[in-house]
């Protein structure tokens, strides 16, 4: 008997100095700029190659209805760090745009409303829950939510790298800087390397490689401590630029067909896979893996509009893309991989929304969540239990802006019915998204019924939250008396 409990003891002893208290699991929160539904193989798309995603997916939860709670990427940022609809937070559009009425615009029927700038330092995020609870709170890459005195150390992390204040850089390769959008713009923290040695020969560096050493390095850090390690990628947003040996590879493998064209951000796509694959390596390197939960998600729809000339991505079957509130814009891959729970790998239909992962997360580690949350916990879908996300909740977004491919509007989504009120005309459409995906039969006159409730709930909702609305233009020459 003595023998055996110092053979327990020596095997306790011996276990790997990462491992740690399974109620407390590292988080690794991947979020890919821009990423649309259909850019993933495990999603669909036909050019593209992701072969280390995919193997996640085969052994994970893959979720087909998940959302992020706006069409751009500022809000949706916020609705994870706080578990708020954009609205709600005043926060509905990117950081750059914000804090100012827009100028009226004499082709533009609405002057959209002033929205804040910044994430308020009094809401209360998920690292400063997550440091409550003894993790170690790590973000590295694009936060996007404010200017220096928002950054990331203000709002509950620990370590920070690369948190620029604009969101996207002039180039993905080193030095980083340039002129892009009208200004003079850099990447943070890029003038070390990662043994911090000033102006150390960087040349051909990738932006997407880069943020993984660093994220690696946070990790081996740890030792044992929980990590919250808030991984953030600029790519692939714009500029599409990518390693010309992997542009050279999709562009002999393109042809006519396919629904994805772009062979650079087929390559940009490439680099994301590889260095999840380098993350999910690392994890295992250290027998943490299985210890670990592995977020993969984005933040909006893809970009389907040009970059120099080519049309970035396609959603298909999707309708639309980036900035709008059809699915294409807001529609988004996630995949959850939580090996701890025992669970079989499982695709998920029930609608999520990236307001969902504070009290998610909060459930997981045993946390109160904080008063004002709008979000619901989908974690007994993480463990294999179906029935307990209500998949009939209402589910809502308010984009009061123009973009390329949307003018002002909101919606909502309740089982299968989703309908969009557009501001300009206040017109109504309604569609059956189990029937109708790509959003082509609206059904909002063969449906009255059904249209003026959704309606009805989405204008309650908005009065609820006091969501900023546009008003009329004067400078419009049809709004003129």
């Amino acid at each position: 008997m003595i023998r055996y409990y110092f053979f327990l003891l020596l095997h306790l002893l011996l276990l790997p100095s990462h491992a740690q208290n399974i109620d407390h699991p590292n988080i690794i929160f991947i979020t890919v700029d821009d990423l649309g539904w259909a850019d993933l193989g495990c999603y669909g798309a036909d050019l593209h190659e992701t072969p280390n995603i995919d193997t996640l997916a085969r052994t994970s939860t893959l979720f087909t209805n998940s959302y992020a709670a706006a069409p751009v990427c500022s809000p949706t940022r916020a609705s994870i760090m706080t578990g708020k609809t954009p609205a709600n937070l005043q926060l509905t559009i990117w950081i750059e745009a914000a804090g100012h009425e827009r100028k009226a615009r004499t082709d533009q029927k609405l002057i959209t409303p002033q929205t804040i700038e910044n994430l308020p330092l009094e809401e209360i995020t998920l690292a400063e829950l997550l440091r409550q609870k003894g993790y170690l709170t790590a973000h590295i890459g694009k936060w996007h939510l404010g200017d220096l005195m928002h950054f990331p150390e203000t709002q509950g992390f620990d370590v920070s790298f690369a948190a620029s204040q604009r969101g996207a850089p002039p180039t993905f390769f080193y030095p980083y800087r340039g002129e892009a959008f009208g200004e003079f713009r850099f990447v943070t923290d890029m003038a070390t390397d990662a043994n911090h040695q000033y102006f150390s020969d960087r040349e051909g560096e990738y932006l997407t490689d880069r943020l993984t050493d660093e994220a690696i390095r946070v990790i081996g850090h740890a030792k044992g401590k929980p990590l919250f390690l808030n991984l953030n990628y600029y790519s692939v947003h714009t500029p599409i630029e990518a390693k010309e040996e992997d542009v050279q590879y999709f562009q002999d493998k393109k042809h006519e067909g396919l629904d994805h064209q772009n062979v650079t951000y087929a390559a940009m796509v490439k680099s994301i896979d590889d260095n999840v694959g380098r993350i999910i390596a690392h994890l295992k390197a250290l027998d943490i893996f299985q210890n670990s939960m592995l977020i993969l998600t984005s933040d909006n729809g893809g970009y389907i509009n040009k970059y120099r000339g080519t049309i970035v991505t396609d959603n298909t079957p999707l309708r639309s893309g980036k900035g709008s509130l059809y699915e294409g814009g807001i529609r988004i891959p996630t995949i959850i991989s939580a090996p701890f729970f025992g669970s079989q790998p499982a695709n998920v239909d029930v609608p999520i929304s990236t307001i969902d992962y504070v009290p998610t997360l909060c459930e997981m580690i045993g946390m109160e969540m904080p008063e004002g949350i709008e979000g619901s916990s989908f974690l007994n879908s993480l463990k294999g239990i179906k029935g307990t996300l209500g998949s009939n909740r209402n589910l809502f977004w308010h984009y009061p802006h123009y973009y390329h491919t949307t003018t002002p509007v909101s919606a909502i989504r309740c089982g299968d019915w989703k309908l969009l009120e557009f501001f300009e005309d206040n017109h109504i459409e309604l569609y059956n998204l189990k029937e109708d995906v790509g959003e082509k039969n609206n059904m909002e006159k063969a449906n009255p019924e059904k249209a003026k409730e959704l309606l009805q709930s989405l204008s309650a909702w908005r009065e609820e939250v006091n969501a900023p609305m546009p008003r009329s233009n004067p400078e419009y020459p049809k709004n003129r008396k």
